[in-house]
């Protein structure tokens, strides 16, 4: 059976063979030239047969246009139809999914099966439920999938009709979300603890610097409550990294040119950059549009990744900072929209930062951006924390890759306004 035949025959089933009327006839193209060209019979077959032509296209193109991929399984669980989204998410061509065992997509064989079995032999019905599929390439992707059977006119099962789609992007914004959440809690709990300490050291400092002048210049005495006072200083020093992180200060917004930030921040961390002969490579698009954001807030951003970066190649290395424009998600696109009234022309200036340092252990992945994690013997681990909760204040984002032999790459993400 040619690929046209099966198309036609699977959206003939699904669309229960278009209903047509018992006094209705589709006439074959090879039977064209049997009837009698003179006869009405002729044109009437003719318009039929253009009508139901058009009809199969105009459901051909809804089909494969869908933005989630359909499959559709025979009774022995292969699959005798995709469409073109199904091909995309999964990375195959229609040719190489066609009468393909189904459970060879389930990155375990094993659950696979006993999927295809559930829907093509117990005749289940999943709603939303979720799976892993195998890619073609290899790579693992979270999917979620309905079923509905597939029936003919005479209600026999032919099959199973499976729409999926891709959830990796639901899933990593669901993370952010849940991430930004336990930030603001965390936030909001560190900002009590620390102002409730910080009243207390006050007065203690106040005290010992009272009782060491009391004492004559000799006095050894004096150096314990110099030390004190020095041990109350540098606890305030911490405490004020806790406000940073829980309570930034409003960001005040504005438009900023992107580069102007990235200069400044060169004049800063240069003299460092080729102390630890690092090489810093910038490749910014001169026709980006401007960023709107607190300028101080996001060059404490940038300060803080590209310190992170110097810090993962303490014998050398490279850095690349390049920027990008980046479309907003549906899910973006609601949320920005309450802040900037439906401004068709938002989106996203994308900075993505690498280095060539060591990368990040996969076991540590979930954790960097948690407050107080740290892998460096004499950091504090708010570094990430405070950069997110600044860039959440400016309604951007920030994001990780998986680390590889190339290092480490962070993706930053600014509201801008781009005029194609």
């Amino acid at each position: 059976m040619s690929k046209i035949t099966k198309e036609k025959y699977m959206i003939n089933l699904l669309n229960n063979k278009f209903d047509q009327k018992d006094d209705e006839t589709v006439l074959p193209e090879k039977n064209y030239t049997e009837i009698d060209q003179s006869s009405g019979k002729y044109d009437q077959l003719i318009k039929q047969s253009q009508q139901l032509e058009k009809v199969y296209k105009f459901h051909r193109s809804i089909i494969h246009n869908l933005s989630s991929g359909l499959i559709i399984l025979g009774l022995n669980g292969e699959i005798s139809f995709s469409n073109k989204a199904a091909q995309e998410v999964l990375g195959y061509e229609y040719e190489d999914l066609l009468e393909k065992k189904f459970y060879l997509l389930f990155s375990d064989e094993e659950t696979g099966r006993e999927t295809t079995e559930i829907l093509t032999r117990h005749k289940k019905k999943y709603r939303n439920k979720e799976f892993e599929f195998r890619k073609l390439d290899g790579s693992i992707i979270p999917i979620g999938l309905s079923t509905t059977l597939l029936v003919d006119d005479y209600n026999e099962f032919e099959g199973v009709i499976i729409i999926f789609k891709d959830l990796t992007e639901v899933k990593r914004l669901k993370s952010q979300i849940e991430r930004m959440d336990r930030l603001a809690l965390l936030g909001e709990l560190s900002a009590g603890i620390a102002h409730e300490i910080r009243n207390p050291l006050a007065g203690i400092k106040a005290a010992a610097q009272l009782l060491e002048e009391s004492f004559d210049k000799d006095d050894e005495r004096i150096t314990l409550f110099q030390r004190i006072v020095k041990e109350i200083d540098k606890s305030n020093r911490l405490l004020k990294e806790f406000f940073k992180f829980a309570r930034p200060s409003k960001p005040r917004p504005e438009f900023i040119n992107f580069d102007s930030i990235v200069d400044g921040l060169f004049l800063l961390i240069g003299a460092r950059l080729r102390k630890q002969n690092i090489k810093y490579e910038i490749d910014i698009d001169p026709y980006i549009p401007q960023v709107f954001v607190d300028e101080t807030q996001i060059e404490q951003v940038l300060l803080n990744m590209l310190l992170n970066s110097m810090d993962a190649m303490p014998k050398g290395g490279e850095i690349k900072l390049k920027t990008g424009i980046r479309s907003l998600t549906s899910f973006e696109k609601d949320t920005l929209d309450k802040v900037f009234s439906n401004n068709h022309d938002l989106k996203y200036l994308e900075v993505e930062i690498n280095d060539s340092g060591k990368g990040i252990e996969e076991k540590n992945m979930d954790k960097i951006f948690d407050p107080f994690f740290t892998t460096k013997a004499d950091g504090l681990g708010l570094g990430l924390s405070i950069t997110t909760r600044l860039l959440e204040e400016n309604l951007g984002k920030i994001d990780v890759e998986e680390s590889n032999e190339k290092g480490t790459t962070f993706i930053l993400l600014l509201p801008c306004f781009y005029h194609d």
